[in-house]
């Protein structure tokens, strides 16, 4: 018995702080845009786009959002339009920089470079297709020649920066596509040549018309990837490894409309959500308390256990990574709920059925937490096997309901065998309660 008593009180102490932690440093879950409002923009190809072209704008789109960090991200196709919801983004402004990531990445070779800004005016000979362009910090403006290709030739989010440890260099590494190889080498081998249209041996990584870097080609050919080196601040080569995953992109995109979602509606969506999951709970308690009478005490206690630990565990994973508690995933919390209370009727019933064959509710409980721990076990990996499917599987609000379905589900388990048990032990084992009557069983069965 005192083992039982070690564990319910080191469990309720544990989840007692990590509430407290939570409350104490205003930790709370990062909500959704549906919960605490945002920005909705929607986006539209500039050209003819298929819906192949489309869903690669919208997962792309996705992949750099979650990149700068924006909780939960929602970009979904609608039509021919790419809307992009954006939780806890206030500012119109602030939200069309976020998403303007797409843009077509040109690779132009490099005629010259000269320093300060200079416009198309005040050069001479240029031919067509050749171009003044700044660069992204102002300080030269480079004269390229004609677009030779696309960064389409580099495979989608493939570019990451790099560190080498031993001198602290920046520098950044993208791989090609096995259909783009060919188009590279013929671009690299011309540069390396420093013919006249590649005199500087100066590749452009062009966006927007602006040049993002112009690295020198140091070799006539590529196999597998390519490396970008220089004198690079590790901002500077993030930078460059986003543009390079933009350049993916296969047609530009422009935002048609911008939408602010009103906080006070997303406080209405929660608290109605809350208001339904607190009436289900009360109803189901009051069912549990009038047919299995004392014992559902550990059913109250262990459901406020239960919600201690999901809000803890709401809290870390929303602050710790870019899922944000929508309404979906009060949804999952709000299902998970009715797996929680399973796992307390299925031990309950157990329990009844060994006190109407003779057993003592002392002697019982044990035996009865020990034929259907994995029932509850095999059911509720099943719930999270499922939820897990369905996180894979799915985008967008959908995502966050598997995802919390899936984590509170965990949580059954955890507190059904570090609370349920000993809790469920240790009341029938008090000579109280040495008769059915704990189990709303009348007298000794």
């Amino acid at each position: 018995m005192a083992r039982l008593w070690a564990t319910l009180g080191s469990f309720v102490i544990v989840v007692g702080v990590l509430v407290g932690i939570n409350v104490a440093t205003d930790n709370s879950p990062v909500l959704g845009l549906d919960l605490q409002g945002g920005v909705s923009v929607i986006l539209q190809a500039t050209d003819p786009a298929s819906a192949d072209d489309l869903l690669v704008i919208r997962d792309l789109i996705r992949d750099e959002l979650e990149s700068l960090g924006i909780a939960e991200p929602d970009v979904r196709l609608e039509g021919e339009n790419i809307v992009v919801d954006l939780p806890g983004v206030k500012d119109q402004t602030q939200a069309l920089r976020a998403v303007d990531v797409a843009g077509i990445v040109e690779l132009r070779p490099v005629l010259q470079c000269v320093p300060g800004a200079v416009g198309p005016d005040g050069l001479d000979g240029l031919s067509d297709g050749q171009a003044a362009l700044a660069t992204n910090d102002g300080t030269q403006t480079c004269i390229v020649g004609p677009s030779a290709g696309s960064g389409e030739v580099f495979a989608r989010g493939s570019a990451a920066p790099q560190l080498t440890p031993d001198t602290g260099s920046w520098y950044v590494t993208v791989d090609l596509r096995d259909d783009g190889r060919q188009v590279w080498n013929s671009i690299a081998a011309a540069c390396y040549a420093a013919g006249s249209d590649c005199p500087s041996r100066q590749l452009a990584i062009v966006l927007d018309d602006v040049v993002q870097s112009a690295p020198v080609v140091n070799q006539p050919s590529f196999t597998t990837g390519v490396e970008i080196t220089g004198s690079f601040t590790e901002d500077e080569v993030r930078d460059l490894a986003r543009v390079l995953n933009r350049g993916a992109f296969p047609v530009g995109v422009e935002a048609q409309r911008v939408e602010t979602v009103s906080a006070s509606a997303g406080d209405d969506s929660l608290r109605a959500a809350l208001w339904a999951g607190g009436i289900g709970v009360i109803a189901v308690l009051t069912f549990l308390i009038a047919y299995y009478r004392m014992i559902a005490a550990v059913v109250v206690a262990g459901l406020v256990i239960w919600g201690g630990l999901v809000y803890s565990l709401a809290a870390f994973v929303s602050q710790a990574t870019n899922y944000a508690l929508s309404l979906a995933g009060v949804t999952g919390i709000i299902v998970a709920i009715g797996v929680t209370v399973d796992s307390y009727v299925v031990l309950f019933e157990r329990l009844k059925d060994e006190v109407r064959s003779g057993r003592t509710p002392r002697n019982a409980a044990p035996r009865s937490f020990a034929a259907t721990w994995r029932t509850i076990v095999a059911a509720d990996l099943v719930s999270v096997m499922a939820a897990a499917i369905l996180f894979w599987l799915s985008v967008g609000s959908v995502k966050g309901f598997a995802l919390y379905l899936g984590l509170t589900t965990l949580c059954d388990l955890v507190v059904c065998w570090f609370f349920t048990r000993p809790a469920s032990i240790l009341m029938a084992s008090r000579r109280a309660h040495a008769s059915g009557r704990i189990l709303g069983l009348g007298g000794s069965q």
